[in-house]
């Protein structure tokens, strides 16, 4: 009686693994749900199994349910000013392993520097020291990939680069630049790149003016614009997909100061935030973020550290700061005023200094093509 069952079962079992497979095969909600749990470096090669894991993979919606917070996983800390090697300072303990040490894979003979970072994707500049010529490109440190970008032939003087990219929009990134066609003048008008195009397209809408002695730095994209702060006086920001200039509010300086002492300006999982220091001792500040529809700034916490670098969480028990101090990187947790050391160096190393000047951007693991 028991043979002819076990007879049964083996003739089956191979027919009923069979079927559960093509159910599999065939059902592209059930295969995206198991494709979803796989690391992105696996993900990278099941690329290759087929046009049909391809497109599941490819799809801008699947990196969303992959990682829906968009949350970075460590920060590429840079050694020096005139060292263009990083460190991966490890955010996420799932990802533990650095994408890359220097940007050796350009297969390019000038240095390459890291401009800005926007949700996985990396802004870079070539300098040559033998030459004033400068390129760009635009690059994906978990992919590998990169583009470069076309040459700026515009006479005058390029006063900054920007990279604008919000995969939760658009699966295109866009890169903005600022240019002064006549340096004597004070009139500033903005270029624009996307890969849609293929090339720079000047916009005849998007000009503003500053005074000469006025500077403005920063160049974060949130909420669809690129924002500039001004050292005195309004600043500004730029509607990417309007193309248009709006004035951005700041918070008042004191009276006895004349220029802004903005020492954080960034944004961070949707938020974009400010950290300004006019009176000893520096390491009590307040954390400011934007209102969304830019009435104004909120104090979002009061501290008393000064922080190289801030991610914000879903929650206010999930968002910290990451500190350097001399041969440590340290995350401060806000809510309970928790330390947790994310590594340290030897501090007889001369590399453990030099991240006192460094900079410090973040790692979002990402699928998006260059």
């Amino acid at each position: 009686m028991s043979s002819p069952k076990r007879i049964r079962i083996k003739i089956i079992f191979p027919s009923l693994r069979s079927l559960s497979a093509e159910t599999i095969a065939n059902n592209d909600d059930l295969l995206t749900q198991i494709l979803l749990r796989l690391p992105v470096k696996s993900l990278l090669r099941f690329k290759c199994v087929s046009k049909r894991w391809l497109s599941l993979i490819s799809n801008p919606l699947f990196y969303f349910r992959l990682n829906p917070s968009n949350s970075p996983c460590a920060l590429l800390a840079q050694r020096s000013l005139v060292n263009f090697e990083f460190d991966f300072i490890e955010l996420d303990s799932n990802h533990s392993n650095p994408p890359f040490n220097t940007l050796n894979f350009f297969n390019h003979t000038s240095v390459i520097e890291v401009i800005q970072s926007s949700n996985g994707l990396l802004l870079c500049g070539s300098f040559c020291r033998y030459s004033r010529k400068q390129r760009y490109y635009i690059c994906n440190p978990t992919t590998k990939q990169w583009k470069l970008l076309p040459p700026l032939t515009q006479v005058g003087e390029t006063a900054g680069l920007y990279l604008a990219f919000d995969p939760k929009k658009s699966p295109y990134y866009k890169v903005i630049c600022v240019h002064q066609d006549d340096i004597s003048e004070p009139e500033y008008r903005i270029l624009t790149y996307s890969p849609e195009i293929g090339q720079w397209r000047a916009s005849s809408t998007a000009t503003f003016n500053l005074p000469f002695d006025v500077g403005f730095y920063g160049g974060v994209f949130w909420n669809g614009s690129v924002h500039w702060y001004t050292d005195s006086g309004p600043s500004v920001r730029f509607d990417v997909e309007q193309e248009k200039i709006e004035e951005m509010p700041m918070p008042p300086t004191p009276d006895d100061w004349y220029r802004r002492r903005v020492k954080y300006f960034n944004e961070s999982k949707g938020h974009l935030l400010l950290i300004e220091i006019y009176t000893p001792p520096s390491t009590q500040f307040n954390v400011c973020e934007m209102k969304r529809d830019y009435s104004g700034w909120d104090v979002k916490y009061r501290v008393n550290l000064e922080g190289v670098s801030i991610i914000m969480g879903e929650s206010d028990d999930e968002d910290y700061m990451v500190l350097h101090i001399p041969a440590l990187f340290l995350k401060y947790n806000f809510k309970d005023g928790s330390f947790k050391k994310l590594c340290d160096f030897d501090p007889f190393c001369k590399d453990a200094s030099n991240f006192v000047y460094c900079n410090a951007y973040e790692y979002i693991e990402s699928l998006a093509c260059v």
